[in-house]
């Protein structure tokens, strides 16, 4: 058995990062630190654009350096939790980040050409191609319906391309510099997510002090947050079952399911109450011996000792619990919901597309989309039953990836199932950045995992660097 997946190399503390260092460098605990601590200071004070600012310059750095393509993209994730507190940025606000694309562009230009020669020649995955079929369903929604002038507006056009032919283009680019090991993209991608789960647990530290200790605090980006959750933690469980000390991978899980109901986030807390016992049960399955038995007993207890915390008064204040978890009581749903049937059914081929507006229902804020906070009803709406057919296709390829005999395809997809069930009462999978590129990568990298590891077989040897030398079957 072995400890982590990713550690330190020695090297890492005589040497320069370089061509041949960067990668273990990009993998050690000490990078995922600096994201972390880059985004939680500033955030302390309130310095969203220092933060954003500075995982950029990370991106970039990554970018440079290596062909790996994780490493840039954890740092991607990290930019979009940065300025996750801007819910309400106005058009005018966004336009005024565009300064992170003056060392963006050169840099990801600098990373496509010098790495060219190390790339094989390039055989679209699995979900390339359902990608791209949602991209033209995008494109000629609301056929038929949209005005020009309606289809061209700014707002829209984001979220058309973003949605659909910008993210066919990076999953191309993604998949091109995912490293060709597969047991390190997953164990990157497990990393990368406990990362992103843990500056949310000092973002909500922060904001506790900062509201008085007034009880937990609101924050309008409890729906982010518990979407990064229900992704996390069933590949938090996966790592520590690979771990010499996987109980402390399961504490640190169920503090991140703790935060999510704690937050308020009804729907969220709803998904993790399936998706928290679901991945606790592949993950103590799979434990083995006197760890086993030491492991459930001691989560038996903890688990003992919660609900006479937590539900002292029994059922009255379990039934209590659940009675505030309706989703639809309140929130406007009902409208919005009722509205994207009508859409459907009065423009049942192309549906509405996603420029279409109705004030009275949902009033916009500057760059949103008329959201109808449910995936399949945003689905007919805007893209109608054609683009259902490639949405369900684009679905069923993703489940067919991931169906497979290991514990990471099963984590992974625990998740995913939960971002799914909460994208049905939420705006998830319509969130171009980062929600649906981060669905594309997961897909890919579990595509590359079942290339490097035999069904029903997983390894346990620890990983400093990818190895790029696995033959592709």
């Amino acid at each position: 058995m072995t400890g982590s997946y990713i550690k330190i190399p020695f090297s890492i503390w005589k040497n320069n990062v370089n061509a041949d260092s960067s990668d273990d460098f990009f993998s050690s605990p000490l990078w995922f630190f600096i994201l972390i601590a880059s985004c939680a200071v500033p955030y302390c004070y309130g310095a969203y654009a220092v933060s954003f600012g500075l995982c950029a310059a990370y991106m970039c750095v990554a970018l440079v350096c290596t062909r790996n393509i994780m490493p840039s993209f954890a740092a991607f994730l990290f930019c979009s939790v940065a300025v996750i507190e801007l819910h309400g940025i106005t058009q005018g606000e966004i336009f005024g980040y565009a300064w992170v694309l003056i060392p963006v562009v050169p840099a990801l230009i600098y990373h496509i050409v010098r790495f060219n020669r190390a790339r094989p020649k390039y055989r679209p995955g699995k979900t390339v191609l359902p990608q791209a079929a949602v991209s033209v369903v995008l494109l000629i929604g609301g056929a038929g319906y949209l005005s020009a002038e309606q289809y061209f507006r700014i707002e829209p056009m984001y979220y058309v391309l973003f949605l659909g032919a910008a993210l066919t283009g990076m999953t191309v680019l993604l998949e091109s510099d995912l490293p060709d090991d597969g047991e390190y993209a997953a164990s990157y991608l497990s990393a990368t997510m406990m990362a992103i789960a843990a500056l949310l647990l000092l973002m909500w530290l922060a904001a506790f002090l900062s509201d008085g200790n007034a009880g937990f605090p609101y924050r309008q980006w409890k729906n982010n947050a518990g979407n990064f959750m229900l992704l996390s933690v069933p590949l938090t469980l996966w790592r520590g079952s690979k771990a010499r000390c996987g109980t402390l991978h399961a504490a640190f899980a169920v503090l991140q399911a703790f935060s999510v109901a704690a937050s308020g986030s009804r729907g969220a807390t709803l998904m993790m109450g399936i998706v928290l016992p679901s991945a606790l049960a592949v993950y103590f399955f799979g434990l083995k011996g006197k760890r086993k038995l030491f492991e459930s007993a001691l989560f038996a207890l903890f688990a003992v000792a919660v609900c006479a915390v937590l539900f002292a008064d029994g059922a009255r204040r379990l039934h209590g619990f659940f009675g505030e978890m309706d989703i639809l009581d309140g929130h406007g749903r009902e409208k919005l919901y009722a509205e994207g049937w009508k859409n459907f059914l009065q423009h049942p081929l192309f549906g509405v597309g996603l420029a279409y507006r109705n004030d009275d229902v949902y009033p916009l804020n500057d760059m949103a989309i008329f959201w109808y906070h449910s995936t399949p009803v945003q689905i007919l709406a805007s893209t109608g039953a054609i683009g259902f057919a490639a949405y369900a296709w684009q679905f069923l390829v993703r489940m067919k990836i991931a169906f497979k005999r290991n514990s990471f395809n099963i984590m992974a997809l625990i998740g995913f199932l939960g971002f799914e069930g909460y994208s049905c009462v939420n705006t998830g999978d319509f969130t171009p950045l980062p929600f649906a590129v981060l669905a594309v990568f997961i897909f890919l990298v579990l595509e590359r995992y079942t290339k490097t590891v035999k069904d029903g077989e997983e390894s346990v040897v620890a990983h400093g660097k990818p190895n790029n030398k696995v033959e592709k079957t």
